[in-house]
């Protein structure tokens, strides 16, 4: 039997903050204890696990390396924690496999430095959920030139026509959801793999199988869309193809370890109804993002957020974007994105949280956007719903106020009770609490240091 956590990881599964509850029929917020990591070692229970992992280039459950003794690993430190680097490094070198580590732009690495939260702590209404300037998928030509030495590049991805390429060879190319030292540390890293995949393929086959979608919050979101046999077919070609190197969906497609849709796939997209936010407190005041035909039809509030977007939708009013995007503009609704882990703490990230979702408008999900127009700018602005989010599948809850409904499955409950009590199992260990007045997450405070 394989336990939920290893080592000094039992200390951030101790009993939840004493909060009130919210609603009469919602549960109260809770939070697991959280102890700041000071060194590499205490990593290395869970960094052994993700490099002897088995690997997927888009993680459809787990994350894995899949490293072999005699191998050699690459670890583009840039954006990930020194020591979570040096953590993977050091489990590596113990299975035999030689590490080199390049941090060419250090300026990511000095942002994630003494980083604790979620990407929101650092969240700037001014400039998100607009253009994100000019991007590329192909990497810089010093990373290409050292990339033949390797079997593994680690802190890169790479997708869609370049699937695992990487200069002028197949590698095996990840980018890291785990690169801060509390993610790293998280008994998310440590769930069992059988039970996480059963979670994940359940919920993927109401996903795909799934033909009309309701979603609502306390807030007052409520939209609906539907996804037809055309979406589907065109799902394998824009992320089957991106995921699996294969016209294949029937493992779960993952992006951060959600699970996703693409409702502007329709030969008609018919997305309708409102999405109302306040991005976890980050955006000033409340935004209400009004869509009609599949398309935002109207911005409301937001502050300098809503000008943003506006100014936005405006810009690109009448640009065509290559792929399977039914008319110009950058509003199209292309993006459902889902969490199915209920071991992911307030380190995050956070849409790897079962029933967290993510709502996406904009124009870049399909791979022509990037290789046949890559002087196009990046538009693509996440919209993230954290509180009692209600999603139904032809009228059945997959997600009811926030609980992930595939986590009271009997073969679900079957599964974890052969690895430890199911009803641990399969409780979020972490339900946010938020500030009455701003909307924002309030984190339990961290404890002393382990020694």
């Amino acid at each position: 039997m394989r336990r939920l956590c290893i080592g000094f990881m039992m200390v951030l599964l101790a009993s939840p903050l004493a909060v009130a509850q919210t609603t009469s029929d919602s549960p109260a917020p809770r939070a697991p204890r959280r102890v700041r990591i000071t060194r590499a070692d205490q990593l290395l229970p869970n960094a052994r696990i993700v490099v002897r992992r088995p690997y997927h280039w888009s993680v459809t459950a787990h994350y894995g390396l899949g490293l072999k003794e005699g191998e050699k690993l690459l670890i583009v430190g840039s954006a990930i924690d020194p020591l979570v680097v040096q953590a993977i490094a050091m489990a590596a070198e113990e299975i035999g496999v030689s590490t080199d580590v390049v941090t060419r732009n250090i300026a990511p690495l000095a942002r994630r430095m003494g980083r604790e939260e979620l990407d929101y702590e650092r969240f700037n209404p001014g400039t998100y959920l607009g253009s994100r300037g000019i991007t590329s998928r192909a990497g810089p030509d010093w990373l290409m030139d050292m990339a033949d030495d390797y079997d593994v590049i680690l802190g890169l991805s790479s997708r869609g026509s370049r699937f695992g390429r990487i200069g002028n060879k197949t590698a095996r190319v990840a980018g890291l959801d785990w690169s801060t030292a509390q993610q790293l540390a998280s008994p998310a890293v440590s769930y069992p793999d059988e039970v996480l995949d059963i979670i994940a393929k359940r919920t993927w086959r109401t996903l795909v199988n799934g033909k009309s979608f309701h979603i609502t919050d306390p807030l007052g979101t409520d939209l609906t869309f539907s996804i037809d046999e055309t979406n589907i077919e065109r799902l394998k070609d824009t992320r089957g193809m991106a995921t699996f190197g294969s016209r294949t969906l029937e493992r779960p497609i993952a992006h951060e370890g959600s699970q996703q849709l693409e409702p502007q796939l329709n030969v008609t997209p018919d997305a309708r109804g409102v999405m109302i936010t306040r991005q976890a407190g980050y955006i000033p005041e409340i935004i209400k993002i009004y869509f009609e035909g599949g398309r935002v039809i109207r911005v409301e509030g937001g502050g300098q957020v809503g000008e943003t977007i506006r100014a936005e939708l405006k810009r690109f009013e009448d640009v065509q974007f290559p792929g399977f995007y039914p008319g110009p503009g950058v509003g199209w609704l292309e993006e459902l994105a889902m969490g199915i882990h209920p071991k992911v703490g307030p380190a995050g990230p956070i849409r790897r949280r079962s029933g967290m979702l993510q709502l996406a408008f904009g124009t870049d999900r399909h791979n022509a956007v990037r290789d046949e127009r890559p002087t196009l700018t990046v538009n693509h602005r996440d919209i993230n719903f954290f509180d009692r989010v209600t999603i139904e599948v032809d009228d059945q809850k997959l997600v009811d106020r926030g609980r992930l409904t595939v986590l009271d499955d009997p073969e679900v409950r079957r599964v974890a009770a052969q690895h430890g009590d199911p009803d641990e199992l399969l409780s979020e260990d972490w339900i946010p609490e938020f500030d009455q007045q701003s909307g924002r997450i309030i984190y339990p405070p961290f404890e002393k240091a382990l020694e």
